[in-house]
C-alpha cells in the first residue's frame, strides 16, 4: 500500500493550508494511531501487505509521515541530511559510499520538521517480530545512531535543533528500555531533552510540548 509521490504532495500541501487556517495551530495525535507495542508482524501485514525490502518496506514509513503531516499541521520532507559520526558534523550528501569516508555517514534522516526557530530531524523505523534481523536493525543501526545524535548536541551546543527517533512495533517497545539507558546516561542530562525516541503516538505528545516554546 502506501501513497503515491502525487499524494505525498498534495498531503503537504493539506497540510500547509490546515496550518495557515489554523489559529491556535493546535497539534494533535489523528485518529487510528495506537501505542507501537501493539503492532505486530500480522497486524503489519494487514495494513501494509508483506514487508520483505524493496518497495514494499515504504509502506509503515509512508503511514508515520502521512500521520505527522496531518497530526503536526507540518510538512515533513525528505532529507540527505546524516551525520559524521566521526568529524560529528551533519552533512547533506545522498550516497557517502562513493566517498572514501562512507562508512563514517549514518543513514539519512527520513524527515525534517521546521516549529518556528527549532528543527526536528525525524527517523522512522517499524521494527516488529523476535529475530536476530530485528535485533540488529536496534542494535546496530538505531542504537548508534540516537548515540551520534546525543554526541552531536554535546559538540554543537546548538538550542534550536532536535531529533525524534519514531520507532513503531513490538520489538522496538521490548527494546525501548535500552534507549532509555542511553538517554538517562549522566554525560547527556544536558542534551537528552533535545531527543526524542519513543513511538508514533508519543510524538504528538513531543512535538505538541515543543510548539508551546515558540
Amino acid at each position: 500500500m502506501g501513497v503515491t509521490t502525487t499524494q505525498f504532495k498534495e498531503m503537504c500541501k493539506l497540510a500547509d493550508i490546515m496550518k495557515k487556517l489554523s489559529i491556535e495551530d493546535n497539534i494533535f495525535c489523528p485518529e487510528g494511531v495506537f501505542e507501537g507495542k501493539l503492532y505486530t508482524k500480522e497486524k503489519r501485514q494487514e495494513l501494509y501487505g508483506v514487508v520483505a525490502g524493496g518497495g514494499g518496506s515504504k509502506g509503515p514509513e509512508n503511514y508515520q509521515r502521512e500521520q505527522i503531516i496531518i497530526g503536526t499541521r507540518r510538512e515533513c520532507n525528505t532529507t540527505n541530511i546524516r551525520i559524521n559520526w566521526r568529524k560529528m558534523k551533519m552533512v547533506d550528501i545522498s550516497q557517502p559510499m562513493r566517498e572514501n569516508d562512507g562508512f563514517d555517514y549514518t543513514e539519512n534522516f527520513d524527515g525534517k520538521q521546521i516549529f518556528s526557530q527549532n528543527t526536528v530531524w525525524i527517523n522512522l523505523k517499524s521494527v516488529v517480530g523476535a529475530g536476530g534481523s530485528q535485533t540488529r536493525t536496534l542494535r546496530d543501526e538505531c542504537y548508534p545512531f540516537v548515540n551520534y545524535q546525543l554526541e552531536y548536541l554535546l559538540k554543537s551546543k546548538k538550542t534550536d535543533c532536535y531529533f525524534a527517533n519514531i520507532f513503531d512495533g513490538d520489538q522496538a517497545a521490548l527494546k525501548m528500555k535500552m534507549f532509555h539507558y542511553l538517554l538517562d546516561l549522566p554525560e547527556y542530562s544536558e542534551v537528552k531533552k533535545y531527543v526524542y525516541v519513543g513511538d508514533l503516538k508519543g510524538y504528538f505528545t513531543f512535538a505538541s510540548e515543543l510548539n508551546k516554546e515558540q
